[in-house]
């Protein structure tokens, strides 16, 4: 490189004065790119045959602390932690007494989303909720719900080879467990008693 350099549409003789590297690595070298992510943990239960809905498992959906689950008779919305252990316990202690738990083993899938997924996901499933439209084991399951609004955020959900309907709580982990989305994976097992994973 010379010390002098002409302009090409004045003709002046143009000196430089000093030399500044504004990228520290090479011009060629890959550039990490910094992405603001936040948590989500889908939750697929095992079966239980004694269960309407649920024989061939079940699945749902926690947000900071907060679990969204499509059920036969309703769509819920409530504390993760309860949730969870109701869903594990042979028996839930409650201010109306003690009844039944659902005693099952659950796994657990913790998955990264930006801030914008995240909270097209949480809209999504609040709409639901209002919605409370009626449940149907081929389009309106609990997991064809959580596959839908992962999908709506651009996260594949269930097997695209596959029919589209119904997709089982199973298929939905298989496919979830090969995500370049899933962060850990946890196991919850029958009378677990640990805290939620909301606050990750």
């Amino acid at each position: 490189m010379t010390d002098r350099l002409v302009s090409p549409s004045t003709g002046k003789t143009l000196i430089p004065l000093a030399k500044r590297t504004t990228t520290p690595t090479p011009a060629d070298a890959p550039k990490p790119v910094h992405v603001a992510r936040e948590f989500i943990e889908v939750v697929v239960f095992d079966g239980r045959l004694a269960s309407r809905g649920s024989q061939f498992g079940h699945a749902a959906v926690e947000i900071d602390g907060t679990v969204y689950s499509r059920a036969p008779s309703t769509y819920f919305k409530g504390s993760y932690t309860k949730y969870l252990r109701s869903n594990t316990a042979l028996v839930v202690e409650g201010a109306e007494g003690s009844r039944p738990g659902m005693f099952r083993d659950a796994v657990g899938l913790k998955m990264w989303v930006s801030p914008r997924e995240k909270k097209l996901i949480r809209d999504e499933l609040e709409r639901r909720v209002a919605a409370d439209s009626k449940y149907s084991l081929f389009g309106n399951s609990c997991s064809s719900n959580v596959a839908d609004v992962l999908e709506l955020a651009g996260i594949m959900a269930h097997d695209p080879r596959g029919f589209q309907a119904p997709v089982t709580p199973a298929e939905l982990l298989a496919v979830l467990e090969k995500s370049n989305r899933l962060v850990q994976r946890r196991f919850y097992g029958k009378g677990y008693e640990g805290g939620a994973s909301g606050n990750w």
